[in-house]
């Protein structure tokens, strides 16, 4: 029957695609992963977007498509290296023999393909350019196998069935052109790049590429390695990837590279002499009355200086979710400045968490580098800041540097991709404001020569110890047992303070972006030395609102703003004001069916961290109208969802002017909670 013949065709290209891509699975996977990567998250499309926006003739295009080059080069040329040059043996018939011709070309097409896909906009040329650069490539490797002898393909296959040693390996490697010329290629192409992204963040040399192309550099770069692993790899005598895969885990052991950074130098102040709670309250209330009754004076009013003061007291918590939080945070701050006069005077504490945290870090220092008048006119380079492109220098990292880490068996702490992120953030500050303030120590910012500065907020930055699930606050002020309960101080468990840009990363540690920042306290007890401590992961872990924080600290601060009321010294009102980027309420769900043994798990913890601060949020704001004593008052700052916003360390500029609007028109009096709240400041006499 004529059926049979097809059946039997189609069995023998199956075994041919089998036994082929068994040998070349690192290639497919490169592939899978280098499409999640670029497709898979808001972060990928904004990133696209950014590319978009520039424009056909922009330099970032024009690294999307070198990258793509280089991708596809390597695709193709990793193929035939272990289809074509691999000493293992695979049954030949006419299909593996067309498999074999046209698996490497055709895989070569694949890098264009997949970039025209994350790219794909029907009105803008990219995803044209790049359809048409595959067949282009597709061109380039037929028109290069018919006339470069070196990529000319065998008209018969002979592959060897029995062992071989590794030493024969590299001979049969080295003694084929092609095989030669993809080693010698693969092994500079590896070398310039570790060089050129192992350079320090302040050249700037991620950040000039953009994150898409350093990932495409990097995808190529793993492509070519990965293959060079599989064609020295024998499933039958000598597993090889095997043997990689148990090095890595035993020198895990011995290479942490995450130990945090501390401020050691001999200016910074002894952490023994922070202010406790109740101490900093006191004085942050009298500078407060001291400023109100010279305003009285100064008005003429008689008697008024005795008289009891009405206070605002302001803890605010900054919601984590990336460079989203880090705007919408610093952005919602700035506008309360403007809007509400005295605003940033009567913030008492920041609680912040993943970028968020960062967000007040950043907050914080301007309110510290430029004195009031002065703030509208350098906002812009504070916006300039607070948008930047902090994404490709932390991929540069984990692609380049943290590559030769895992290989050494020692911890080289210069390599860990977390202080390259640090160092961005401080580099970028540098930049656009001139000042070092971020590379200063968290106590260093509250220092001035008249003494300490109270007109600052107190940081209380939230971070999750990996190892117990205990939150971890870094924070100017010593943080009574009483009231943060099971919670681990950085600053006391160390020692020692910490670089602000430090105090900023470890909060916000999210998975796969950066690693787990080590913190151990190696004192002695006893005279055996009993290191305690872990890996403090972003604060999202344990609560991502920041809120729960706000409480803690309001329970510390209840019993003083009693003693103030009942003796007639102040009325301190406290607001607890909750900024909010995530975007969970009303949203409809479907049922997700496919692979679900392994995305349900997954769709359950993300989705939880993020609907947990919406829980939160409801929880306080009925919890506080319980609150009589003092009577406190809650405010919930939320971003409007119109777009697709990143969760990364990236924004393209179309979605941060987003952004900005936003916070324009809805942290504006037009809100009757901000109306209450100017309201409450006008009583209060604050100017």
């Amino acid at each position: 029957m004529p059926y049979i013949p097809f059946v039997s065709t189609v069995r023998d290209y199956v075994v041919a695609f089998y036994q082929t891509q068994r040998n070349a699975l690192i290639v497919i996977i490169t592939l899978l992963i280098a499409l999640y990567i670029l497709t898979g998250t808001d972060q990928a499309g904004d990133m696209i977007e950014a590319v978009i926006s520039s424009g056909v003739g922009s330099p970032l295009f024009l690294f999307i498509l070198i990258g793509a080059f280089l991708w596809s080069w390597t695709v193709y040329s990793s193929t035939r290296l272990i289809l074509h040059v691999s000493p293992v043996g695979l049954r030949l018939s006419p299909a593996m023999d067309m498999l074999l011709r046209w698996l490497p070309r055709l895989g070569g097409m694949l890098p264009s393909l997949i970039l025209a896909f994350a790219f794909w906009e029907p009105m803008h040329p990219q995803p044209f350019l790049l359809m048409g650069m595959s067949g282009l490539m597709l061109w380039s490797f037929r028109l290069v196998e018919q006339h470069v002898p070196v990529f000319a393909v065998p008209t018969r296959w002979i592959f060897r069935n029995r062992y071989t040693s590794i030493v024969q390996d590299v001979r049969t490697l080295w003694r084929h052109p092609l095989g030669r010329l993809v080693v010698s290629i693969g092994f500079i192409l590896t070398a310039v790049l570790l060089i050129l992204f192992s350079l320090p963040v302040q050249w700037g040399i991620a950040r000039y590429f953009r994150p898409t192309a350093v990932i495409l550099f990097g995808i190529s770069v793993y492509t070519f390695w990965g293959s060079l692993l599989v064609y020295f790899n024998d499933y039958r005598y000598r597993p090889l990837l095997l043997v990689v895969g148990l090095y890595f885990v035993t020198v895990s052991a011995f290479n942490d590279n995450t130990t945090v950074r501390t401020a050691t130098d001999t200016s910074v102040a002894q952490i023994s002499n922070r202010p406790t709670v109740d101490a900093h309250f006191a004085r942050w209330v009298e500078a407060r009355r001291s400023v109100a009754q010279r305003g009285v004076a100064r008005r003429g009013v008689a008697g008024r200086p005795s008289a009891k003061d009405t206070i605002p007291l302001l803890l605010v918590a900054a919601e984590g979710g990336g460079i989203r939080a880090l705007n919408w945070t610093a952005e919602t701050l700035i506008r309360l400045d403007s809007i509400i006069p005295g605003f940033s005077r009567h913030v008492y504490a920041l609680s912040g968490v993943s970028g968020g945290g960062v967000g007040t870090v950043f907050y914080t220092a301007f309110l510290r580098d430029v004195a009031e008048a002065r703030r509208i006119h350098r906002f812009s380079q504070f916006r300039r800041v607070i948008r930047d492109d902090y994404l490709s220098a932390v991929s540069a990292a984990l692609l380049f540097p943290e590559a030769i880490q895992r290989l050494s068996p020692v911890a080289i702490p210069a390599l860990e991709r977390g202080k390259w992120l640090e160092d961005s953030w401080a580099d970028s500050y540098q930049r656009n404001l001139g000042l070092s303030t971020l590379d200063s120590a968290v106590t260093s910012l509250y220092q001035r020569p008249n003494g300490y500065n109270y007109d600052l907020p107190s940081l209380l930055l939230n971070g999750t110890l990996a190892e117990s699930g205990q939150k971890v606050i870094t924070s100017n002020l010593k943080l009574d047992s009483r009231y943060f309960r099971d919670v681990v101080s950085t600053v006391d468990l160390l020692g020692h303070d910490v670089p602000l840009k430090t105090a900023a990363s470890l909060c916000s540690r999210f998975p796969v972006v950066t690693n787990g920042a080590l913190i151990r306290d190696s004192a002695p007890t006893n005279g055996i030395t009993q290191p305690y401590g872990g890996h403090v992961v972003d604060g999202g872990y344990f609560d991502n609102s920041g809120v729960e924080t706000c409480f803690q600290l309001l329970n510390n601060l209840v019993p003083s703003i009693r003693r103030l009321d009942s003796t007639g010294q102040a009325t301190v009102v406290p607001y607890i004001l909750f900024i909010q980027n995530s975007n969970t309420m009303g949203r409809t769900t479907r049922a997700q069916s496919v692979m679900q043994i392994i995305r349900i798990p997954l769709l359950g913890f993300f989705n939880a961290w993020d609907n947990g601060s919406i829980t939160r949020d409801n929880m306080f704001n009925s919890f506080v109208d319980r609150f009589a004593n003092p009577r406190t008052n809650y405010l919930t700052l939320r971003l409007a969802y119109n777009d697709r916003y990143p969760l990364g360390w990236y924004l393209s500029e179309r979605v941060a002017n987003r952004l900005s609007d936003q916070a324009r028109d809805s942290i504006s009096l037009k809100n009757p909670a901000l109306r209450q709240l100017q309201s409450a400041f006008r009583r209060a006499g604050v100017r």
